[in-house]
């Protein structure tokens, strides 16, 4: 059983807690140790978005103020980063570099150099990288691909996302309403939608966004993403102070409508038939890419479905996307930038 130490354990680090406490079950890792610089975050409760943050945890995990004294005191096969976004690059380009490996918290990095970063410390130290991009994992986005890749449905002819939140609050020192620690919803919330619009669809051959800043930075986010005959749009919103979290999604076929909403992944046929809901494993996204990565670890496998490297294009992407806003919804090239 593969042992991971927690780097930060604030609300998203709590929720990976909940996927580990499974993946022991399965006899595949065990979190035996987790890092703070705040000792009250390991007994902090933290509402969250997606999760209720209870920190109920089993005795077996040793808690530390101190990172090198983890690392001098504890035998580690791979290390979890859930630390706030602006600390990525320089932490997980440390860790690789003195051994370990490293699962990272989405988004990647503020800056597509500082995603090179992460990518060059990991090639020198011949050490696994990958980033949480969770909407890979959950078994809706499977599904969805599938029928894409089949043809299931006939061809692609547009569609929706949409991710809408009230502001995150919750950070240690608030720094998700920092711009120059997260990006704003842009670069935090809305980039779960940029990264499966590329895993699902590839590469735009062009971007248009708009934004508005209310609570940090490009808080509303409007992003027109342009594919032959297939018009992809997405919106994120992390203004919407008591509001109930809500990421839902539509796409639309020749034959039918595969509609993702409030967890549920329905089929909605053009001829007249009967609408069938589409049966899905009780798995988080959290727990499917952990699982994933320790088969990484290990060399069962070859990381082919979240490489670190097209999170970095994710990071380009959004880069193109800041700048589209900035000019005013500009439309800007992108897959002919990546050549």
């Amino acid at each position: 059983m593969l042992k991971v130490g927690l780097i930060g354990f604030g609300g998203i680090a709590k929720a990976h807690r909940k996927a580990y406490a499974n993946l022991e079950k399965l006899g595949k890792a065990q979190l035996v140790c987790a890092y703070d610089i705040d000792p009250e975050a390991f007994d902090r409760k933290i509402k969250i978005n997606i999760d209720d943050g209870k920190a109920d945890l089993e005795e077996h995990i040793t808690f530390y103020t101190d990172l090198d004294e983890m690392l001098a005191k504890e035998e580690i096969d791979f290390l979890d980063l859930c630390v706030p976004t602006f600390l990525h690059s320089k932490i997980a380009s440390d860790m690789l570099r003195r051994g370990y490996h490293v699962m990272c918290e989405k988004p990647m990095s503020l800056t597509a150099a500082d995603c090179d970063e992460m990518l060059q410390a990991s090639r020198e130290s011949g050490k696994e990288l990958m980033i949480g991009q969770c909407l890979r994992f959950y078994p809706a986005f499977d599904y969805i691909k599938a029928a894409i890749e089949e043809n299931r449905y006939g061809k692609v002819l547009g569609g929706f996302f949409c991710r809408l939140s009230a502001p995150p609050i919750w950070g240690w020192e608030n720094w998700f309403m920092s711009p120059e620690r997260s990006g704003g919803c842009i670069t935090d919330l809305h980039i779960h939608d940029v990264d499966i619009i590329r895993y699902l669809f590839g590469e735009p051959q062009a971007i248009s966004c708009r934004t508005s800043s209310s609570v940090c930075i490009h808080d509303t986010v409007h992003t027109a993403f342009f594919y032959d005959g297939a018009p992809i749009t997405a919106i994120g919103d992390w203004t919407l102070t008591g509001t109930k979290f809500c990421a839902d999604c539509r796409v639309e076929f020749e034959q039918a409508t595969v509609a993702y909403e409030g967890g549920v992944l329905t089929v909605y046929p053009k001829d007249g038939s009967e609408n069938k809901v589409i049966p899905l494993e009780k798995i988080s996204g959290y727990q499917g890419e952990l699982d994933y990565f320790c088969d990484v670890v290990t060399g069962s496998i070859k990381n082919e479905k979240n490489p670190a490297t097209s999170a970095a294009t994710t990071i380009r992407l959004i880069e193109r996307m800041r700048r589209s806003a900035d000019n005013g919804g500009e439309t800007l090239p992108f897959a002919a930038t990546l050549k």
